[in-house]
């Protein structure tokens, strides 16, 4: 929403299937300044979720725009969703880094690709950060993920519950790390639990916040 009449705020996500969290090619860059002239008054933000935001947009230019980010492959529409995720850099770029983050943000997107299942989660915050300096934001996400060293070998912890937004909280480690693929799996058993005791209305972290840590806990470990 906009709080001038007749104007909408356009979020552009740079999370393809399968693709690298907020990462775009020079002709895609090109492109999106252009829109930001032809659209929003010249201007456009970053987001620290890895997104491109133009923040004046006219109503009646929101179908013209979405057309042309759809041809530039710049138009997904899963923002706020699962695979609307933040990842630090990791392994692969960075030197403080205890594992890596790409890959696995990169084989989440492509687990839970389905828009329709997407969808049907609903809004959930899914942030990763290859070690304990958090630029990933994990411990704020309703689904965050830690890479750590253990005995040399990339693991990765499960921590549920955290919110960046005005219903702030810090998300708990569930227990014992996990391989690259095996996190991938308790995310599904996590989400599968959720969509299994939601009540109507409730997201992800509602739900989570009323059943509890311990029932989720059951479900990942047995």
């Amino acid at each position: 929403k906009h709080k001038q009449p007749g104007y909408a705020i356009a979020t552009i996500s740079l999370k393809p299937r399968g693709g690298i969290p907020g990462d775009a090619s020079s002709a895609q860059i090109d492109l999106m300044a252009d829109l930001a002239e032809q659209y929003s008054f010249d201007e456009l933000r970053v987001t620290h979720s890895q997104n491109i935001v133009l923040p004046h947009v006219r109503k009646s230019d929101l179908y013209a725009l979405w057309q042309t980010l759809d041809e530039a492959g710049l138009a997904p529409a899963n923002l706020d969703l699962i695979t609307d995720s933040i990842a630090c850099p990791g392994l692969d770029y960075c030197s403080l880094a205890n594992a890596r983050s790409i890959p696995l943000a990169q084989k989440i997107s492509e687990r839970f690709a389905d828009l329709g299942r997407q969808r049907e989660l609903g809004e959930l915050k899914l942030k990763i950060s290859g070690c304990i300096n958090a630029c990933g934001h994990h411990h704020a996400g309703h689904i965050g993920i830690l890479g750590v060293d253990r005995k040399g070998t990339e693991n990765y912890q499960l921590l549920l519950g955290g919110s960046g937004a005005e219903d702030a909280s810090l998300a708990k480690i569930t227990g014992p790390g996990f391989t690259e693929d095996g996190v991938i799996d308790a995310i599904e058993t996590v989400t599968d639990l959720y969509l299994e005791q939601r009540e109507d209305g409730e997201r992800f972290i509602d739900t989570y916040r009323r059943v509890g840590m311990a029932r989720f806990k059951e479900a990942i470990y047995g």
